[in-house]
């Protein structure tokens, strides 16, 4: 059920109605667009809907039960006004980002913005670097998240996280990041692979690393898995694909992760404390 604000009830039951939806999208970041269903900007609780992106959901759906309303969104990506870029998608700023649809009389927006749905924004996809579809999940998809698990050998803890959260590990990953840049970029590679500078320190203990781009045309926050890395020529292979080429002089951090066994936890002091895992369970 949802509650309209009288204003738009009366509006609606008027036998011609200037009504508009009002897309908001708040990125994981902080910074929040906004994109407007009609021909003109509109500017509600401090923030500017623009009309130039154009948006439009495929469903607005209600129910009273405990079901998924899923749909789709279709928005031009911004070019000389404030907004989400088709660089931004790629990058992956769009992960984990929230949103909110409303609709309201155009000609008093403050009075009538109702809120009509809101969740979760899941894959993104692009259609010629000119529009972009998000796929909109409302907020009961959170509840069809496994929570529990199943008995074992390796640890189930997401490295770095609280111990105290439920994917607890308790390690302090942030202490371990260390700063380097490119040095020169392979060419014709199936795998983004390049030398880097000021990675001779980087531990080797653990078979696994975590990289992240602080300059260049990849910054983003999101983390990318280092499939090998050699201290001694400073050759770094990642295991995913960049939305853009790496470039010499774009900075990066790179630092330790976990395999999950009880070496590597040991490794980092913290298998006594926070290993989540059953590797006493016999093999055979």
């Amino acid at each position: 059920m949802r509650n309209l604000k009288p204003a738009l009830v009366a509006h609606l039951q008027t036998g011609v109605t200037s009504t508009a939806l009002l897309y908001k999208f708040i990125l994981a970041d902080g910074r929040v667009f906004g994109c407007a269903s009609i021909d003109r900007d509109v500017e509600f609780d401090g923030l500017i809907y623009h009309a130039q992106n154009g948006v439009d959901k495929s469903i607005i759906a209600s129910d009273t039960s405990f079901s998924v309303d899923n749909g789709e969104g279709y928005s031009l990506y911004s070019t000389d006004i404030p907004g989400i870029t088709a660089a931004m998608a790629l990058r992956g700023e769009l992960d984990g980002a929230e949103f909110e649809i409303y609709l309201c009389n155009y000609f008093d927006v403050d009075n009538t913005a109702s809120l009509m749905d809101a969740g979760d924004v899941g894959e993104v996809k692009t259609v010629q670097n000119t529009v972009f579809i998000p796929e909109l999940l409302s907020y009961m998809m959170r509840l069809r998240q496994s929570i529990g698990h199943v008995d074992s050998r390796t640890c189930r803890a997401v490295f770095g996280t609280d111990a105290n959260s439920q994917t607890g590990c308790g390690v302090d990953a942030d202490a371990l990041w260390q700063a380097a840049a490119v040095a020169s970029a392979a060419a014709d590679e199936p795998k983004t692979t390049f030398l880097a500078v000021d990675i001779s320190t980087v531990p080797t203990v653990v078979p696994r690393w975590r990289g992240r781009w602080t300059s260049g045309d990849n910054v983003s926050s999101r983390l990318y898995q280092v499939e090998s890395l050699d201290t001694v020529s400073g050759q770094i292979t990642l295991l995913e694909p960049l939305p853009f080429a790496v470039q010499p002089g774009d900075e990066f951090d790179i630092r330790p992760d976990c395999d999950h066994l009880p070496a590597s936890c040991k490794h980092y002091g913290n298998y006594q404390l926070n290993f989540k895992g059953e590797d006493l369970i016999p093999a055979s």
